[in-house]
This record gives structure tokens, sequence and C-alpha cells, in this order.
């Protein structure tokens, strides 16, 4: 008789014994989990300013408000928690991806020549091409408040957003306006270059859309539609290359125009309220 059914409590000793040799149970591993695969580095150097460079990045090719903490802790291949521990909150993301914005346009601006609609094209001009390079922040600031000139900035740090307002109301002080002048002044050139930028930023321009419109507009009936049919292919050939500089020579032909009015255009204003 075989030695199995002999002694079968052996027998079943011995099987298991074996089938426990031949699946050993791993050992429990104790410590930190391995880091996951990071797209800016297998062992990334972890700080504010690292973030925040990284921040700026995406911010050239999506919109700011969509850069989430959780986002950036995933391509850093660390927890969100830790970005919060290095940058702080949502406000210190939005703030420093913005002060890198005007430091980017207060870089590269030449110094005031006492010409003050010379120095006004040329600051505008170069905002401009920031703003196209940073679409993701164009957008930002035309739907935004929030950081949308000064910033929250670290001790020792300078706000760009101040330096570059203090930049342009200089440029305009030069033309010998009143305060309340180069105040109205400043905001009209901003809140043109925040529509222009937007419209280039989300490419809402005319002639992105040239053949769409053209055969929109040509379709419609010209006794109806005169006007639509007469600008029909001028239209939709509109782009940056033509209308920013129409644009901002308009405004800054009202602008000059105050110098040659007998009252300031905010004394009219107030004058009718009263």
């Amino acid at each position: 008789m075989p030695a199995a059914r002999r002694n079968p409590t052996a027998a079943a000793t011995a099987a298991s014994a074996g089938k426990t040799a031949a699946t050993p149970t791993a050992p429990r591993r104790r410590g930190r989990p391995p880091k996951t695969e990071s797209p800016i580095g297998a062992e990334p150097m972890l700080s504010r300013v690292a973030i925040l460079q990284h921040a700026i990045k995406l911010a050239k090719s999506m919109p700011l408000d969509q850069i989430s903490m959780v986002q950036l802790a995933r391509d850093f291949g660390v927890a969100p928690g830790l970005i919060h521990y290095y940058l702080g909150g949502r406000d210190q993301l939005v703030s420093g991806v913005l002060n890198d914005y005007y430091r980017q346009r207060v870089g590269a601006l030449p110094s005031l020549t006492g010409d003050w609609r010379a120095d006004v094209e040329g600051i505008a001009r170069l905002s401009f091409e920031v703003a196209v390079e940073n679409p993701g922040v164009s957008i930002y600031v035309a739907s935004h408040n929030r950081f949308r000139l000064f910033q929250d900035v670290e001790p020792g740090e300078t706000d760009y957003g101040m330096e570059f307002f203090n930049r342009m109301t200089s440029a305009i002080m030069q033309g010998g306006f009143t305060a309340e002048q180069v105040a109205l002044g400043y905001h009209l050139i901003a809140q043109y270059l925040v529509s222009a930028s937007m419209a280039e930023a989300s490419r809402q321009l005319p002639a992105y859309h040239q053949a769409f419109i053209e055969k929109k507009l040509e379709s419609a009936s010209e006794l109806q539609y005169p006007g639509a049919r007469f600008v029909s292919k001028a239209f939709s050939r509109l782009s940056s290359d033509s209308a920013f500089e129409e644009g901002l020579r308009i405004t800054l032909d009202g602008i000059e125009a105050w110098k040659r009015q007998s009252r300031q255009p905010l004394r009219k204003s107030r004058d009718k309220a009263a």
C-alpha cells in the first residue's frame, strides 16, 4: 500500500508544505508607497518657484482658471497636500502666474521718452504681444476681477501689476493731462487691450472663421440685409494684423482730443448728473 494511503495526515501535511514552498507569501512592505510616473521628472524638486513655473507654462495652452491644484500634483507625481504646502492656496497660484505675466510686460518695456503717444503705443503693442503668448492668462483677465492687476506678493517680491500700472499712467501723464483724464485714459486703453487680447486668444476674430462667415453673409438677401452683404468679404477677412492697430489709433486719437476741449470729459458728465 502506498505511504500516502497508510498515513493520510502525513500526506496532507506534506502536500500543504509543498504548496506553501511553491507559492511563498510576499513580505509586507512598509514605508512610503512608490512614486507615480511624473511627466516633469522621476525626482521632481518641489518648490514654490517650480510649481509656479509649471503653472505659467500650462497657461500658455489652457485657461488659468482651469489649472487646478490636483492637476499640478498629478503632473509633479505628488499628493495635492504638498502643492498646498509649498504654494499655499489657489489665490497664491493665480496671483503668482499673473505677476509673472505682468513681469513679462514690464521687462520688455523701454524707458519713457517724453512723447506720451509714442510711449503708450509702444507699451500697448508689447502688452498685446505678451497677451497673445499667454492666452490662458488673457482669457482669465477678461472674465475675472481678482488679481486682474494688483498682486498678492511675498515679502521682498515686486508687484509687477503695480509696476505696469505705474508705467502706463506715467506715460500718459507726459501729455499734460489732468489726473481725471490720465485715470480715464488708462482705463480705456486697458479695456481695449483686454478685449483685443481676448479676441485673439479665443480665436474670435472673423479671419479665423473666414469661409463660414463669408458663406453665411453671401447667402443673405441683399434686399433684406444690404449692409451685411456690402461688408461680407471685408468683414470676414478682419484679423489682429489690421484691427489691433486701427483700434489703438482710434482710442489714442480720442484721448488726444481731450487737450483741445474746453472742458474736462469727467466734469461734463458730473454737470449733467447735477
